[in-house]
């Protein structure tokens, strides 16, 4: 997955992050749980597709969280757990860190416990960004509802490791509404 012949090991960078302010108005109906100011919300792009909006935090910490990649690249998984975690400290609501401490926990320390808590807080995080019986697409290939399906397939990866099948058709099946048009569900 990582180009491993990239980077030196350092330490992780940092730098000081304005606090997190204000956050996208959500559109789609009531929320499942209150929002919180500056957290993931929902915004429509049309029809009954939807995408994540990830808050400001996100990108005040992008390098931190590229250098937590850079780390794993080079080879160097603790420190870039480190660089993750300092990540995390300016932005706990960043799917994007919470999937990639949960791959390194699956593939480097073969934890899928640990990995499931992580991929699990990244796919709670979104769930609570959707109205409540929310019956709209989340496509696959925007950039927003990206690390929703990487923590999706890190889960099902997670289930299918601690021998709990039924758990990863639910999440298999989950992912399949949410990239297919409500109404236009077809059996095979």
């Amino acid at each position: 997955m990582f180009d491993q012949s990239r980077g030196a090991k350092r330490g992780p960078r940092r730098r000081s992050t304005a606090p997190a302010r204000g956050g996208s108005a959500r559109q789609g109906g009531s929320a499942r749980q209150a929002k919180r100011p500056g957290g993931l919300s929902l915004r429509r792009l049309g029809g009954d597709a939807f995408e994540l909006v990830h808050p400001r935090c996100v990108l005040e910490r992008e390098l931190d969280y590229q250098e937590g990649l850079d780390l794993w690249r080079a080879g160097d998984p603790e420190s870039a757990c480190d660089a993750l975690r300092y990540a995390l400290q300016g932005c706990g609501d960043n799917l994007w860190v919470h999937v990639a401490l949960g791959r390194l926990a699956l593939e480097h320390t073969h934890d899928p416990t640990l990995a499931r808590g992580h991929f699990g807080y990244a796919y709670e995080l979104a769930l609570r960004a959707l109205p409540r019986g929310f019956g709209g697409r989340l496509p696959r290939d925007r950039p927003g509802n990206g690390p929703l399906y990487d923590a999706i397939d890190g889960l099902v990866a997670c289930y299918e490791a601690l021998h709990k099948p039924r758990e990863a058709a639910q999440l298999r099946a989950q992912a399949a509404r949410w990239c297919t048009a409500a109404g236009s569900e077809t059996s095979p």
